[in-house]
């Protein structure tokens, strides 16, 4: 059975510091719940409501041996969970490892972090924000059978910059072995979607036709996002392979002087 286990309580619990946490190695992880309770200065602390995460948490990172394979800011978080058709309580920020949106226990679990060999140090950094009272902060693991680790889910945060309305051409994401789930960005004054893959038109979408798309399969675009989604029958096998020569994804922009977030979705660590 899965089984949930608290973890080491987190080192630095105050504001304005960076909370780590050590994870036990050894298990396979497939989901982190930040459990916190807080309030603005002067205030009572209370389970963090669902859409005020990013008031008292700043960046996550889930790094391996000291590499961030995770890097993302939690206000964002809140809205890709939600994106995936999860509906968060007040008081817990998920951070799936796994995939439950998944059709196959395959698709679910293969993005999972296995700890039993190939690691020397798990760790879980929040930077926490300055002028908050904090009652609680504590994580649980959901966690099975021990594995090493190998295939893992990776989110890397880009930041940019669009200085005029008009057509973006992004190509400087990294090339590999590796296979694109998703790209989500923080704006939502992107029209027109058009992703090459080795010059070979992959995706062509505006914003009417992506939202459609997307509710099909059981997503819920977000208020001041964009989503780009690969896996558009939720099969992971599905995923865009990144071992290509040119990869491109060129955005039509409606707003002027847009600074924004790319959140790069992806399975690593795989032949």
């Amino acid at each position: 059975m899965r089984r949930i286990e608290r973890m080491p309580t987190p080192g630095s619990i105050a504001a304005g510091q960076t909370a780590t946490v050590n994870l036990p190695l050894g298990p396979t992880y497939h989901r982190l719940n930040i459990r916190m309770m807080a309030a603005a200065t002067g205030g009572t602390a209370a389970n963090v409501p669902v859409a005020d995460w990013g008031n008292y948490i700043g960046e996550i990172r889930l790094m391996v041996n000291g590499d961030t394979r995770i890097e993302i800011d939690a206000a964002d978080l809140v809205k890709m969970n939600q994106y995936y058709g999860q509906t968060l309580d007040a008081g817990v920020l998920p951070l799936f490892l796994s995939q439950p949106w998944m059709r196959t226990w395959q698709g679910e679990d293969n993005t999972a972090y296995g700890t039993a060999a190939g690691m020397a140090s798990f760790t879980l950094e929040m930077d926490l924000k300055d002028d908050k009272v904090i009652g609680k902060l504590e994580v649980y693991a959901v966690q099975s059978e021990p594995k090493p680790f190998g295939g893992h889910l990776r989110i890397q945060r880009f930041s940019q910059q669009m200085g005029l309305q008009g057509v973006k051409e992004v190509s400087d994401l990294p090339l590999g072995a590796y296979n694109m789930l998703a790209m989500h960005l923080s704006t939502a004054a992107i029209d027109k979607v058009e992703i090459l893959a080795n010059n070979v038109k992959v995706i062509e979408m505006d914003k009417v036709i992506r939202n459609a798309h997307q509710k099909v399969i059981d997503r819920v675009p977000q208020t001041g996002m964009t989503h780009i989604d690969f896996l558009t029958e939720r099969r992971l096998g599905e995923a865009l392979y990144m071992g290509l020569t040119d990869f491109r994804a060129k955005l039509e922009f409606t707003a002027d002087n847009v600074n924004y977030k790319l959140y790069a979705v992806s399975m690593q660590g795989v032949a």
